[in-house]
């Protein structure tokens, strides 16, 4: 990168550490409006989700990794309820969360992530902020699948409920999303009634989709694909990020490590170096998969002691993710990808 390109993405970088405190996502207060100095030892630091009204911690639990396996139910009710007791307060699924094994279809793996979240939401309900997706873009087929979530999940309401993966292919079919007959419209019928409180969307492709859909309505939240190497290709946060501050919109986080992807070639990044990145930029919180209980307590640990990072130390981490650059973004611009991904 040449000195005028580096010092207009130094610029650029210093923009986006403002702009994380201008929009009131700063760690520096609690649930209680105190600095965030002021935390105390051990707990982990909270920021507000957009217009919410929801102060949530600044490390979430995403509903993928052990808990979307089939057979895993034990370790993933120990995930879950350790993740609750270390402080986390949002966690994320989806209708379409299961994996395929050698025994289970994937067909029939959809709905493995929501049935081990409701096993420890029977009696730990009140003590998160519950986000799920529906994958269906009608109003019947995705009414259904809320329906079947909210079963799976043994509880009568969901806190947010999300578009799951608007694809770059969507962009000139978003009518499809947002007419009569469309995903949208059941998610207003959901929030009138009271079955859910907020209504969100999920993108990983591109930014110029989500930019597209989220002029149509003013959405409450989005689960956005960014890690350290997004400036890499068509990237979310120059394009998406502002956009989405602008709209007061809950900023959610997800991909941080790229499915462990930043520990290959003996580490091209520190989980460390991945979660500083991402928490200092205008995100509420970041979501990750967690396959063991202690990846689990490392991570929060990492997440206890951040502090924001310099736009020069940003610059030093993305320089790091440039030559496997596209192995970190692989999510981006797949347009094969299925929609319930």
């Amino acid at each position: 990168m040449s000195e005028k390109a580096l010092n207009s993405r130094r610029i650029f970088l210093q923009k986006m550490i403002a702009l994380t405190a201008l929009a009131g996502v700063a760690p520096y207060v609690d649930a209680f409006g105190q600095p965030f100095a002021e935390i105390r030892k051990g707990e982990l630091p909270v920021r507000p989700l957009g217009k919410t009204g929801h102060m949530v911690s600044i490390y979430s639990l995403g509903g993928q990794g052990s808990i979307e396996i089939p057979g895993k139910e034990d370790i993933s009710v120990e995930i879950i309820n350790r993740a609750i007791d270390l402080g986390i307060n949002y966690i994320d699924t989806a209708a379409a969360y299961g994996r395929q094994t050698p025994t289970v279809a994937r067909a029939d793996a959809m709905g493995t992530s929501e049935k081990n979240m409701g096993q420890v939401m029977k009696y730990r309900r009140k003590e998160v902020f519950l986000a799920s997706k529906t994958h269906d873009r009608t109003y019947d087929g995705s009414m259904r699948l809320l329906e079947k979530s909210l079963k799976q999940l043994n509880t009568d309401h969901l806190d947010l409920w999300q578009i799951h993966n608007v694809k770059m292919s969507e962009m000139e079919t978003l009518d499809r999303i947002t007419g009569d007959d469309g995903v949208l419209k059941a998610m207003i019928k959901a929030r009138d009634e009271k079955m859910i409180r907020f209504i969100g969307f999920s993108g990983h492709e591109g930014p110029d989709v989500l930019n597209a859909l989220s002029e149509r309505f003013p959405f409450d939240n989005v689960l956005v694909a960014i890690n350290a190497a997004d400036k890499h290709h068509d990237p979310f946060i120059e394009k998406f990020l502002p956009n989405a501050v602008a709209r007061e919109m809950g900023i959610v986080g997800m991909k941080i490590p790229a499915r462990d992807r930043i520990f290959a070639n003996g580490g091209i990044i520190t989980m460390k170096e991945a979660m500083d990145y991402v928490l200092t930029l205008p995100v509420s919180t970041i979501i990750v998969g967690i396959d063991k209980i202690a990846e689990l307590e490392e991570n929060i640990n990492i997440a206890k002691e951040f502090r924001p990072l310099t736009a020069d130390e940003m610059l030093a981490i993305e320089a790091k993710t440039k030559p496997h650059y596209r192995d970190l973004l692989f999510f981006k611009n797949l347009s094969d990808w299925p929609a319930e991904w």
